[in-house]
This record gives C-alpha cells, sequence and structure tokens, in this order.
C-alpha cells in the first residue's frame, strides 16, 4: 500500500545529531510513512546509527552512496520513493510529533499540491527565532507567480518571502515524476533549495500553508551553508543564471531581471560577511573583486538601502579596507 509521505534525509557524519532526526520521524502521529536514509559516504557513525534503526522499524530504507552531495542523494531519494506526498529533512533537524499529520491533513482538505508549514530556529535546544507564515491558499497561476517571484526577491526592497528551503514543504510526488523535477547540485549551484521549490512552484495548481510552527531547523556552524570557499563565487553566479534560463519566460511580467540581481548581490553579501571572520578573508576578496562574471552581475544593481550603497561601492571601487571594516561592526 502506497504511504501517505516519503521522508527523505541525506546523511553525512550526522552523528551528532541523527538520532534525534530519525526518532522525530518515527514518533510522527501520521504512522503511515516512509522514511528513507541516504548515507552520502559517512566516516563517522552515521550509518551504524541508521542500521541499528533499521532493524527496529520496517517504515525505513536504507542506502549508501559515495559522497556526491545533498543535491543528488535527494533525487536517488526521489526515485526510491513510493509516498503519495514527498518530504525533505535535514540530517541535524527534527520534526515535532504531529508534522506530517498537519501538513498531510492541510493538503487533503485543500487539495493543495504543496503545503507549506512554519518552523522555528533552534540552539542549544532553545527557541532564538520563530518565522511568521500567514495560511492563504495560493491558487491559479497569477497567485503562485507572485509567491515565486517575492521567494526570488522583493523588486524595490532588501530580501524576499517565504522560505527557500525545501523542508518546510510537502510536495505532491506526480507532479515531480510527471514534470521530471530534479535538484541540482550544491556543488554547483547555490540554493539549490531554492530552484527545485521554484521548478515545483511553476507546475502546482494550488499551495497551502499550515501556521503551526512544527519544523524545528537547528542553528549551528558547521553546516554547508557556513563553509566558505572561492567556488561559492561560481555557484552564485550560476544560480543567477539557472534562475534567468528556466523562470525568464514564466516570469518575465515581475522584472525578473530585477529581483534576481537582488538576490545575487545580497547572497554575495551574506557571504562576504560570512568570510569575514575567518583568517582567509583578504584572499577572498581579492578573488571577488577579480572576478569579472560577478562583478558583471553585481554592476547591474540598485541599492536599496544604506548599508547596501557602502557595500555595493566598496565592491565597484575595489575597496578591501571598506569590508575590512565592516566585518569588525558586523
Amino acid at each position: 500500500m502506497r504511504p501517505k509521505i516519503s521522508v527523505i534525509v541525506p546523511i553525512y557524519n550526522a552523528e551528532l545529531y541523527l538520532e534525534q532526526c530519525i526518532e522525530s520521524v518515527l514518533n510522527q502521529t501520521l504512522r503511515d510513512i516512509e522514511l528513507l536514509l541516504i548515507d552520502d559516504g559517512s566516516t563517522d557513525n552515521s550509518f551504524l546509527i541508521c542500521e541499528k534503526y533499521k532493524k527496529r522499524d520496517n517504515r525505513i530504507q536504507l542506502y549508501t552512496n559515495k559522497n556526491v552531495g545533498q543535491g543528488l542523494e535527494r533525487n536517488f531519494g526521489i526515485k526510491k520513493s513510493t509516498g503519495e506526498y514527498i518530504a525533505f529533512l535535514d540530517s541535524d533537524d527534527q520534526y515535532k510529533e504531529n508534522m506530517l499529520e498537519k501538513l498531510y491533513q492541510r493538503a487533503i482538505e485543500t487539495n493543495a499540491d504543496m503545503v507549506s508549514c512554519r518552523i522555528v530556529d533552534m540552539h542549544d535546544g532553545k527557541i532564538i527565532k520563530e518565522h511568521p507564515l500567514n495560511d492563504k491558499i495560493l491558487i491559479g497561476c497569477k497567485e503562485i507567480k507572485a509567491a515565486m517571484a517575492d521567494m526570488i526577491s522583493y523588486e524595490e526592497k532588501d530580501g524576499y518571502s517565504g522560505c527557500i528551503a525545501v523542508w518546510d514543504s510537502i510536495f505532491k510526488r506526480d507532479i515531480i515524476e510527471n514534470e521530471g523535477i530534479q535538484f541540482f547540485s550544491e556543488r554547483d549551484v547555490y540554493s539549490e533549495d531554492l530552484l527545485f521549490k521554484l521548478m515545483f512552484m511553476t507546475h502546482a495548481k494550488k499551495i497551502a500553508f499550515c501556521t503551526e510552527a512544527v519544523y524545528l531547523y537547528r542553528v549551528n556552524d558547521t553546516s554547508f551553508t557556513h563553509r566558505i570557499d572561492v567556488s561559492v563565487l561560481k555557484r552564485i553566479v550560476n544560480l543567477y543564471n539557472e534562475v534567468c534560463i528556466l523562470f525568464g519566460d514564466v516570469l518575465k511580467d515581475y522584472n525578473l531581471k530585477r529581483r534576481i540581481i537582488n538576490r545575487t548581490f545580497f547572497t554575495l553579501r551574506f557571504n562576504i560577511n560570512k568570510i569575514s571572520k575567518t583568517r582567509d578573508a583578504k584572499d577572498f576578496y581579492r578573488i571577488l573583486l577579480n572576478d569579472q562574471e560577478i562583478m558583471r552581475v553585481i554592476d547591474l544593481y540598485q541599492p536599496t538601502n544604506l548599508k547596501n550603497i557602502v557595500v555595493y561601492y566598496s565592491l565597484k571601487w575595489k575597496l578591501i579596507r571598506v569590508f575590512e571594516i565592516l566585518s569588525k561592526i558586523n
């Protein structure tokens, strides 16, 4: 019998929080689920932990691959899954015990192709932030496209709307399969979750929301998004190019060019801030300021506030010293 939801968890050296993650799925009030644990060539005890739980619960499928990365492991999981809906969970995060039941009920009540929930940021077991979410149902092309555009970036101000990660949502599996929707590798493209979500939304007819905070996101300093190297510059440019290619026609009435330029800028600003706290900052700045591809995109940016004006002209005029000063006051 087809499970209601397939939960896909890519795993790489996640032994510290993995048991909490797995138990949060197995203890769900919605019992009719399957859990796909996909070990990505871990060198710690992650695979042994997965084996232990597989012996305890026949809803678990366990696979191992050779360090291909989270995006491609999720694609592998999609192929192996059989659920009516698909959910994604990061191996250091957790579900509240009623998350899947809440999202599935909402999907059935509204006949939605995708349902997203409210998320909570956790650190050392304490809530540090709750993210707001309304319960509006997006129906039809116009409403969904407007939400997609704002998820890429606001047009006239800094920031964006909604969660760009996939783990806050469940997705109707038939749409993923029929439309051939896949993740890009995070080693090639920055924010591969955003691209997947946008591709899915392009084909969705109805999107609903659950305002209860049921996804627990663990804030830590060891996740992929907190490790910076110069490859991030190429990945940011690749995101810019892929958004233009994939959604240039779909979002042509929403000033997509301005929005993706905005996202490219504040993504770069985020990474400048992260690298500023490391010993490699000066080398990173020099490589950045000599990267013609990314500077070509940044040159098109129109600053939206005072801080962005400072960062923009520091980039434009190659003022490394300004970055060093900004890093001390951030």
